[in-house]
This record gives structure tokens, sequence and C-alpha cells, in this order.
């Protein structure tokens, strides 16, 4: 992306009226962020009367020299970014419409993969919750997924120190700019996670400290995951938001239940009450709700009837029980999209795989 682009692409979302899910509609309609700026003001067009006004509005420039102080920054300090247009920009984020635009990150960029798991809860955790996150973790490395979480105190930083200890690779989303550090007792945990995993944020660099970035992030962190576990929360606690996030995106979401009089597992009971979460109590719960097969395992025994040749068996190895999008299945198997069309038209002919809605398709 050149740098004219990506001034416009940070300037966008900070426009009044626009954000994130605007501007991905924008930049779909006038092809990139550059354009949005250059051509909204004199369109005619009345879907866009009330937005060209805002862009006239005086403040557009200081918005946009804001921008470039911040590809300055990035520039001088040697950030890492990612924009949503490049070819390893997380995939599950591209099914969210209010996913940011460009994502700051430290450490690794972040694995083209699906088995992702998101494990948040209280800042404040019963031993028996911590107990629980580490047992968790530890019963989902067979299956080695990527575990995401938000490096707060409490459960979250106990899933990613777990995942750590367990030979998994770990990302934490932070609520504020990529070179903080929040908590500053976690800043001794960071290298640490860095050297497999690593550290994302849309925040820009330069930006205060607040508190509605961290409600933001925790889309990002429901978002980037296919399944979103929630441990101990109270009623109106902040892992409730990232699970309404993960619901509103269509994903799996589990909570681990805890006793009826704990104030820490009231938030858990009611996500599991309203179904708006499924019960579990171990990994292996989840990795059965998922379809997952631990990573050495063959193809599933059921196939093993069905002839089939090695593009067949090499795309149906990525698959599951569990719809995947057609997109994400061409990114694990690294083949074109058009490729596995074709590929999955011939194993639904076949019997091996069903077609779901939204471009979904899963084992039989």
């Amino acid at each position: 992306m050149e740098k004219t682009e990506l001034i416009a692409t940070l300037a966008l979302p900070k426009m009044p009226k626009v954000g994130c899910k605007t501007a991905r509609k924008l930049i779909r309609h006038f092809g990139n962020a550059a354009a949005v700026f250059e051509k909204i003001e004199h369109t005619t067009q009345s879907q866009f009367e009330t937005l060209s006004k805002v862009f006239r509005n005086s403040e557009t420039q200081n918005i946009l020299k804001a921008a470039e102080k911040e590809v300055a920054l990035i520039e001088k300090r040697h950030i890492n970014w990612i924009a949503y247009s490049d070819t390893d920009f997380p995939a599950s984020l591209h099914q969210c419409a209010d996913a940011p635009l460009v994502l700051f990150y430290s450490g690794q960029p972040f694995p083209n993969t699906t088995r992702i798991i998101s494990i948040v809860g209280t800042r404040q955790p019963s031993e028996h919750g911590k107990a629980f996150v580490r047992q968790l973790v530890k019963e989902l490395a067979p299956y080695q997924p990527i575990i995401v979480s938000g490096f707060a105190c409490g459960i979250d930083i106990e899933a990613q120190l777990a995942a750590v200890d367990n030979g998994l690779i770990t990302f934490g989303c932070f609520g504020h700019g990529i070179l903080g550090c929040y908590p500053k007792q976690h800043a001794k945990y960071r290298k640490r996670i860095e050297e497999t995993g690593g550290f994302l944020s849309e925040v820009w660099a330069n930006e205060p400290f607040q508190r509605a970035h961290f409600l933001q992030r925790n889309r990002i962190i429901a978002g980037l995951a296919q399944a979103t576990i929630i441990v101990e929360s109270r009623e109106k606690g902040g892992a409730l938001t990232t699970a309404h996030y993960a619901n509103s995106y269509q994903r799996d979401v589990f909570a681990a239940p805890g006793r009826p009089n704990d104030v820490t597992a009231s938030g858990c009971l009611e996500l599991i009450k309203t179904r708006q979460a499924e019960c579990i109590t171990s990994g292996e719960d989840v990795a059965r709700a998922l379809g997952w097969k631990q990573r050495q395992n063959p193809i599933p025994q059921a196939k093993l009837f069905i002839e089939l040749n090695e593009k067949e068996k090499q795309v149906i190895s990525h698959m599951s029980g569990t719809p995947k999008h057609i997109d994400l299945i061409a990114l694990d198997a690294k083949l074109k999209v058009s490729e596995i069309a074709s590929i999955l038209f011939q194993l639904e002919m076949k019997g091996a795989v069903m077609a779901q809605a939204g471009k979904q398709f899963k084992t039989i």
C-alpha cells in the first residue's frame, strides 16, 4: 500500500459519522480510501448526500494531517502494520463488517489459519477459575490452536501464559497503541509471547489511553477466532461484550459454568441460560463441538470409503463437521478460490461434503 493510500486508510474511519463499517462500504464503492476523499465531495448520488457534507467540513484536513503524522511515526519507529487489502490480513476479520482497516502488530505476523480460540474473562478470577483456564489450554494443546486474548489481568493473562507453557502460539489484542503496554506489570511477559506470537492493535500509536478503546478491541478478539470461550464473568463484565460480538459474527461461544452463588459465575451462567453460549467443562468439549481432530490424525475414517484424488484429500483435510467459509478453506489449503469451488463441487457430488448457507461447507 502506497503512503498516500495508508494515510487515507487511517483517516477514513476517524471521519465523523463514518467508522470502520461505513469506511469499508465507501471503499468498496469508490475503489480505495484515497478515492473516497477525492470523489465523495463531488458525487451527486443521494445516498452520499449527508456524508459528502462531512467530508467538505474543515475537520477533514485536520484528520488527514493527523494521519500523516501517524504514518511518519510508523516509519520512524519501524512499526509493523497490515492493511485490509493485504493478502495476509487475518481472513476471519474480513467476515466482520466492522473490522479494522489497519492492524498494527509486534512480534510475529498473524498466521493464516482458522483454528483460533479466544479466551477471556474477569480481571479478578477465583483460584478455581485460573486453574480451569490452565487445564483448558493444556487439554486444547494437542489440537494446536492459536490462543487470542486481551492481555489483561486475570483470565486473559492466565490463558496466554498457559498457551506459552504448552507450546502454543498466542496473540494479545491491545486497547491502546502498539508501543504501549497495559497493564505495566505484564511488560515482563511481552518478549516471551512475541517469540512465537505477538500483539495486535488498531489504535494509533500516538493516541491517548481511552476506556472506549478496550471495548472496541473486544470485537477484534471475537472476530479473529473460530470460537470464544468465557471463563468467569460478572453480569456486566467486559468479557460479555466479546461474547456478544462473537454471536453477532455467528461464531461459536462457549462458557464455563460456576457455582450459582458466585458473583464471577453470574455472567457465564446467564449466557448459558439464554443459550448465547454452550456450556463446556473441558478442552475436549470444545474440540468435539468444533469437530476438531488432532493435527497428527489422518483424514476422518468416514471418508476412507469414498475414493478421493490427492487434491480432494488436501481440501477435505482442512474441513470438519463445522461449516467453514470457502475463502478460509482456500486459504488453509493454499489453493485458489476458483479451484476450491470446483473441488468442493466434486466432493459434494461424492457425498463427502455438504454446502451450507453463506458459501460455507462442512464434511458429512
